[in-house]
Parts: C-alpha cells; structure tokens; sequence
C-alpha cells in the first residue's frame, strides 16, 4: 500500500492512496484537495496500475513535474517526488522493509564519487523505448538507477544474493550470499546487471563505453533498453570481473576477445557467452544470455497454427528430404529447428548437428562447432559429417554454394536435412538457394518445406486495453467479413518496463512442395507463379499469421506491420 506525503507551506500531511482513480487540485471536488496558487482546478490525477500510480497532467496551467522533471504522463511509485506548484508530494510504502544489498551498493564510495550521470528511469508512455534517459537531470546515484533496475519485470522467486557466478572451469569465483564488507563494488554491480538481466527476460547485455560514462543496456524482446550509467572507473571494473570469470587477459584491451562463463542460480544454471570489441573509448562488452529454461521443449509450445504444426510434424518423421527454416537474424530459426529435433528418437537415429557457435547442448546429439580459422567451415564439416552414417543432419545455416549443394545432395540421398537461410519469406527461400547455384530440379526433388518466421512481440496482460477496431483496419486485416469487434493496444506498466508488451510469440509462413509447386519450379518461375501454385487464397503469408495473432489479442496491428511487411 502507498500513502501520498503532501508538504505544503510548512504542513505535511499523509493520505493512503485509495485502489482507485484519485484527481488532484484546488477545486473543493478533487479527491485530495491543494491550496497551491499555482495548481489549476483539476490539475492531475493519478490512477493505480501493476506497481504503483499513472499520473496524468490534466491541462493545468503550470504543469506537473516528477523527480525535477515536467511531464505530461508518467508511471510513479515508492520514492517518487510529485511537484505542483510549490506543494510537494513523495509517494511512501507503509512499511520499511530490511537494509538489502541494493542499498548498500547505492552507498558504496565508488558508486557516489562520480559525477552524476543522467538516469535511466520508468516513464510511461506509449512509446516502445520506455525506458530512457531524461537530459538535465542530476543527482542520481547509480545505486538508485540498480534499485530501479531490480524492481523492474517479474519476480523470479528469488534475489541478488542467490546468484552465483562460476568461471569457464565451474568453479565459484563469486560465490552466492550476502558479499562481504570489503567485496569489490564491480563484483556487487555486475551481479546486480546479473540479476536484473534475469527479472526483464533480456537476452543480451550491452556494457558500452561512452566519452563521459559506460551505457548498459538490455535486449528486451528484441528491443535495446538502457537501464544504467556507471562511471568510467566502475564500467572498467565490471568488465575486468567478467574477463576474470571466463579466464581472459585483462591487460589486453584494444583486440577482439570471447569467451564463456555461468551462473547458478536455485534450480538451474545460466550460460553466458562473451564478447569484447575495441571501440574509440575503450572495449565493449556484450553478454550473451542463454538461459536453457526460456527455449521451448515442445513443438506446440512455439505457438504455430494446428494445420501447420501437422505438416511440420510430418516432414520431421520422414527419412529424407530438407526442411528450410527462413529469416532475419533473431527471428527464432535456430529454437524452432531445435525444437523439431528434440522430437525426434535420438536413440534410435543418428542426429548430427553443425553450429556457429553451439548455444545449447541437445541430449543424445552429436553437435560440432564451427571453426574457420581451423579451416572447419559448414561445408568441410557437413562433408565429413556425411562419412559418419547420419540419419539427420542440421545444417546451422547456408552461406555458400559449396554448402548448399552439398546439403541438398544429402538430402536427396536419404538423409533428413534442417537447415536455416537468410530469406524474407518461404517463396524467398526458393530463389536463394537457386542463387546459390543450386539447379531447380534439385531444389524441386530435394526441398520438403520452406518455413518463414518472425518474432513479434506480446500485449502485457496486466496493462493492455480493449479498442473498436475502425472499418479500416479491418480491411486492412482482410477481416472486414468477420466479426471481430474488440482488438488491443499496448499501455505500459512496471511489470512489462513501461514498455506495454511482455514476450515474444512466433508468426509463421510455411510453405509444403506439392506436385505443383514442383513443376512451377522447374520452368524458372515468378514468385506470382510460384504463390499461384501454392494455392493464392489459400495459401498464409506471414502478415495474415500475424493479424490472426491480433484477432486474437496477442499483440498489435502496428507491431505485425514492423516485423512482416516488406514494403
């Protein structure tokens, strides 16, 4: 429960904030009630939302500042500062909770000594980039700014001092626990980015250096968040504990180096994958999450329609043929392809997998990295692999002609081939591998399916709100014959950063070689020719994947037409 502190000529005051829509200003109607010459008749109001209060600006004449800053809308809870005229309002929980790391940390001497650095806090807006930093703005600790870090997404069920950090060899350089007195503060900071990294679902972690500062900040749902702004001297710091970790010379900063290492956490363990890059004020930093719980272990779990999921299902339990997964980088080829071979009966057949680099290990699978430097490239690999009597193989990706050939060769010889190109969509696949100078007979005999995918992001639960949908989007949506009366539009709140989505689900387009499409390809076809024999009406693009995911709900129009449409 929040109580609102009012300080007002010398008076203070405090009023529980009740679960419900309160307004604010010198009209004797309001729900709190000003004095402030300077406050407008209905000035501001606040309204409950997951984590704390919006509060909007109603009009008035002089605005309303929060924490030194003027806004017209903005997510405020425990600590903050509300500023109308010369009334301040601070919101307070009821109860003071026990001294934690977080508030050691915001003491530590060398978090403090540095000039202040602009913070990155909540704001809410519809804007996607929620979190951000506010210029002018001073007297922030970066203890605060880690403060508003660990507050932020969902509670994992357990905290900073449970998360234990392992070296490349797996052994406890930073134990879990509370850190002693004299622990470093980089130690303390970088299990902080830890653990805030976990509560946000980030699966990348930028520390950047800048002129001033470091920059960290996540990849949330594929989209870059700033969330802290250490000083120089801590942002070097963190970055020798991390070359500590995964056994790198920290004297060396003006080459490229990689490197690995894991932490534990209740349940489970969590892989970090590493690389520093020189940059023009120093190394950069970026820390690869791969957290083996957040890959889904199922095929049904990948959110694909029920018609597709049975052709994919299909073309998994066939002893030869080639399934080709499309799309950007991050778009989610390499889970879907792990998900279909972890269907498979490793036991029975001999499943053999080529990477750049192998992010996850897959029971009872022969998985081999690629290394170019060691003359290992796909295709040397994928030729040798083809002397070791495989019944699958996964081809990581095809990059090259002498890849694709060799792929689409063993796939016509009785081998079941998973593979990944950098195609927009299905038909797009087509064209590639022919342009790759692979002959269209062999694309025609070889390939089973083509699947396109994109990752779009999902409507927050706790905050999303319901809209008519206007003649013209439906159209849009080529749904003007159904019914579809209510659709919805992201708001933000704490649990999803302020940023209105939560998660990503998958779209898909797939494309499954009839007779027809066999011939069209055979005749160096259009890509109308080609969608013509697929069945033009009946056929699913990506865009129509993804406004069937809006009918129902689970995420926007605008966010469909960012990731799937080409033009």
């Amino acid at each position: 429960m929040l109580e609102l502190e009012i300080r007002e000529e010398g008076e203070s005051r405090k009023i529980t904030l009740p679960p419900s829509k309160v307004t604010i200003g010198r009209r004797a109607d309001n729900t709190i009630v000003i004095e402030d010459k300077l406050a407008s008749r209905y000035h501001c109001s606040l309204e409950p939302t997951e984590g704390g209060f919006i509060l909007c600006d109603l009009g008035s004449r002089n605005g309303t500042k929060v924490n030194g800053e003027r806004v017209e809308r903005a997510l405020v809870g425990d600590g903050d500062e509300i500023a109308i005229g010369h009334t301040v309002m601070t919101l307070v929980a009821d109860g003071v909770g026990e001294v934690t790391v977080l508030e050691e940390l915001a003491e530590a001497e060398i978090l403090t000594e540095a000039e202040p650095i602009p913070m990155a806090i909540l704001e809410d807006t519809n804007d996607s980039s929620a979190i951000r930093p506010l210029e002018g703005m001073t007297g922030v600790s970066v203890g605060a700014e880690l403060r508003n870090l660990a507050r932020a997404g969902r509670d994992i069920g357990f905290d900073v001092n449970d998360v234990a950090m392992l070296n490349r060899q797996g052994q406890a350089v930073h134990p879990a626990g509370k850190d002693r007195e004299d622990a470093a503060a980089a130690v303390r900071a970088l299990r902080m980015i830890l653990f805030g990294a976990f509560r946000t679902r980030a699966t990348d972690i930028h520390i950047e250096p800048r002129r001033t500062a470091y920059q960290v900040r996540f990849r949330v749902d594929g989209t870059m968040l700033p969330v802290l702004t250490p000083p120089v001297a801590l942002g070097q710091a963190i970055l020798s504990v991390v070359k500590v970790l995964c056994e790198l010379d920290i004297s060396k900063r003006h080459i490229v180096q990689d490197g690995n290492f894991t932490a534990r956490v209740p349940g489970r363990q969590i892989d970090f994958r590493i690389s520093f890059s020189p940059t023009t004020y120093g190394q950069k930093l970026v820390i690869r999450v791969l957290d083996k719980t957040a890959v889904p272990t199922r095929m049904q779990d990948l959110g694909m329609p029920e018609g597709m999921l049975r052709s994919l299902r299909g073309a998994c339990n066939m002893d030869s043929g080639m399934i080709v997964v499309s799309g950007p980088t991050g778009s989610g080829k390499t889970t879907t392809l792990y998900t279909a071979i972890r269907t498979l009966d490793a036991t029975a057949k001999n499943v053999v997998t080529i990477e750049d680099p192998v992010e996850y290990q897959l029971d009872g699978v022969t998985q081999c990295p690629v290394d170019n430097k060691g003359g290992l490239t796909f295709a040397n690999l994928l030729i040798s692999m083809l002397r070791q009597d495989p019944d699958v193989i996964l081809v990581g990706e095809i990059r090259d002609p002498e890849t694709a050939r060799t792929a689409i060769q063993a796939a016509m010889t009785g081998h079941l081939v998973f593979t990944t190109l950098h195609a927009r969509d299905t038909i797009g696949s087509i064209f590639r591998l022919m342009d790759l100078g692979v002959e269209p007979y062999m694309v025609a005999n070889a390939v089973t399916m083509c699947l396109s995918q994109r990752l779009v992001r999902v409507l927050c639960e706790g905050c999303r709100k319901p809209f008519r949908p206007s003649p013209s989007q439906l159209v849009r949506m080529k749904m003007e014959n159904k019914r579809v009366e209510r659709l919805y539009t992201h708001v933000g709140c704490r649990k999803c950063m302020n940023v209105g989505y939560l998660g990503r689900t998958a779209i898909f387009e797939l494309l499954s070689f009839s007779d027809q499409i066999r011939d069209a390809i055979l005749t160096q076809p259009t890509i109308h020719q080609i969608r013509k024999a697929a069945g033009e009406y009946a056929f699913q693009t990506l865009v129509d994947s993804g406004y069937a995911k809006v009918a129902e709900g689970v995420t926007t129009i605008d966010e469909v037409e960012r990731v799937a449409v080409q033009d």
